[in-house]
């Protein structure tokens, strides 16, 4: 009897479990935990982090990336640790030289990563150039992907002649074929994963997201066309990221000529340890969108894209606005939907919607692209976006490189910390400088040339008194990294900017809303519109309480239970930060 050929299983988890906005709840320890579960489940590579991951960790919770990786590194036992970076960005916003990607390489690779996987939205293969350079240098592995978007349509020479470039960059492993909005109809994903194998020669990576449950029968049929690999995560988390479970997939394969190569018992067990670290929130906000419509439009931005045309009274228009992020995307010059792209292509596409007019103005991000400033364009930009990105051409972004980064940098950072700073500069000075007030605090002490029990209760005593949930700090030579056990003084419901202060026994026996982001919370649906809630009034469970905006996106925060809103915390448009108290509602 001939044994069925076994697929690997690529774990998205952790990346699932941690991503700005809504990911902001999840710290260090919780993702030690997922990884420590997720060692068993036979899992080719566990990625950990991507842009949206390190600015959670960085902007909401006050931590390195890299503690994180070298966390999550600690606890996954053999099985290999990636990354996932962006061509020019790595994980910021900014456009940076190949210096900076290098030395981003092998920061990681320092911490522990085994790969790392690199994308653009224009799957230009010259911008994924230094990563592939850098990995070979750094002996980690690499993986370039194939970004699918709206455009050009399924079956243009286009999208094998770019796997063709991605696939000869030097080092390169296999080939990812990321569909992140489901683009592509299950069949024609099969198509195009079976024709960029025999293009490239190379091992081909799925990574698909879809709306409407679509991403396992996607999965389904790469599989079967011949992927080597599928990304998949465990249990509930794949429903809030829209992308196929492994469970899920690993039944469809039974019985199958391929079957997913994984440990069934210790996925059952790894989804019991994740599922509780999940938002509740966001776990109703991704079964309503399984029933919803389904539109092509990344799941990490369809629930905000919903709640700001809910603002608006034009709920009906998310179909519209979905296809009209499509003719955007090929206007500008055919880019794809990837990081950091897919925002600016919706927040225009909801423009054209919202002003009923087309190419009025245009959104920065947008406008460096279509004038062919960040790569090579897949696609001629039409006529009234080019004047749109002409009248407000912001000029030439500068590319920094490690120099001018380290001359406008504080002085003393370490290598890892000033690639941090040249992606993320406010937030990685405040790391570093509550870092290094706590090593000061701990070096005070006399007599203490090693890391011993007293220094150590030192250390608790000192993050204890601060605000911080965890804090690393270098003593003589050596890394030691003290966490906080208990809720920080803001998920306390200490107040924060534009916030009223509580005093315990006046919430004695309240229901407690906090963030779940930093952000600007807003409680009404529009400037000129009633709020959701006031004092006094009685809400059922699953009632909209406020909406917190979050990168130009809206999050409503629902009640988890009915009762009777008795404080309302914050001002209306004043900013929030995690865990900050927001109602305080009687059952």
């Amino acid at each position: 009897m001939t044994q069925p050929d076994a697929v690997g299983y690529v774990d998205a988890t952790l990346r699932d479990l941690a991503p700005f906005p809504w990911g902001t709840a999840v710290g260090t320890d919780d993702l030690a935990s997922a990884a420590a579960a997720l060692s068993e489940v036979g899992a080719r590579v566990l990625e950990v982090l991507d842009p949206r991951c390190a600015r959670a960790a960085l902007e909401a919770r006050s931590e390195s990336p890299w503690d994180r990786l070298r966390a999550v590194l600690r606890e996954a036992g053999n099985t290999p640790v990636g990354v996932v970076a962006g061509a020019r960005f790595l994980w910021g916003e900014r456009p940076l030289a190949p210096d900076v990607a290098r030395r981003f390489v092998h920061c990681a690779a320092e911490s522990g990563a085994r790969r790392v996987r690199a994308t653009d939205p224009l799957n230009d293969a010259d911008a994924l150039e230094p990563l592939a350079r850098a990995c070979e240098e750094a002996g980690a592995q690499f993986v370039p992907t194939l970004i699918v978007g709206p455009a050009p349509p399924p079956g243009d020479a286009l999208w094998l002649d770019e796997a063709r470039r991605l696939a000869a960059l030097p080092g390169a492993a296999a080939l990812c074929v990321s569909d992140g909005a489901g683009h592509l109809a299950p069949a024609a994903l099969g198509t195009l994963v079976r024709e960029a194998g025999e293009a490239t020669g190379l091992p081909i990576e799925v990574q698909v997201q879809a709306p409407g449950g679509l991403a396992p029968l996607a999965a389904t049929a790469a599989v079967v066309a011949g992927a080597a690999a599928v990304q998949a995560s465990a249990g509930p988390v794949a429903l809030v990221s829209a992308r196929p479970s492994a469970e899920t997939l690993r039944a469809a394969l039974v019985g199958g000529a391929r079957v997913l190569d994984c440990h069934p018992g210790a996925l059952d067990r790894a989804a019991r340890v994740v599922g509780p670290m999940l938002p509740t929130d966001r776990l109703r906000q991704a079964a309503a969108a399984v029933f919803g419509p389904a539109v092509a439009v990344p799941p990490a931005l369809e629930h905000g894209l919903i709640s700001r045309l809910g603002r608006l009274g034009l709920s009906r228009s998310l179909v519209a606005v979905a296809d009209e992020a499509a003719a955007v995307a090929r206007d500008v010059g055919a880019v794809t939907m990837g990081y950091p792209l897919g925002g600016a292509v919706l927040a225009q596409a909801a423009r054209h919607a919202i002003e009923g007019r087309r190419w009025a103005e245009i959104e920065p991000e947008l406008a460096q692209f279509a004038l062919g400033r960040l790569g090579r364009l897949r696609g001629p930009v039409s006529a009234e976006a080019m004047e749109a990105a002409r009248a407000a051409d912001p000029g030439e972004p500068p590319r920094r490189d490690l120099a001018a980064v380290a001359e406008e940098a504080p002085p003393g950072l370490s290598e890892e910390d000033l690639v941090l700073w040249a992606m993320f500069a406010e937030e990685t000075e405040a790391v570093v400088a509550r870092r290094r007030s706590l090593g000061a605090e701990a070096a005070r002490r006399p007599a203490q040339p090693a890391i011993d029990r007293e220094l150590l209760e030192t250390l608790v005593d000192v993050v204890e008194a601060s605000d911080e949930a965890e804090v690393s700090v270098e003593v003589s030579g050596a890394r030691v990294t003290v966490r906080r056990a208990g809720p920080t003084p803001a998920e306390a419901g200490g107040p924060a900017r534009g916030g009223r202060e509580v005093g315990e026994a006046e919430d004695d026996g309240l229901v407690r809303v906090e963030s779940p982001m930093v952000g600007t919370f807003y409680r009404r649906p529009g400037p000129d519109q009633p709020p959701f809630v006031e004092e006094g009034q009685r809400i059922e469970a699953g009632e909209t309480l406020c909406l917190i905006e979050a990168m130009k996106l809206f999050n409503e925060i629902v009640a988890e239970q009915g009762g009777v809103v008795r404080r309302i915390l914050l001002e209306d448009a004043t900013p929030t930060e995690f865990g900050q108290l927001l109602f305080l509602i009687e059952p």
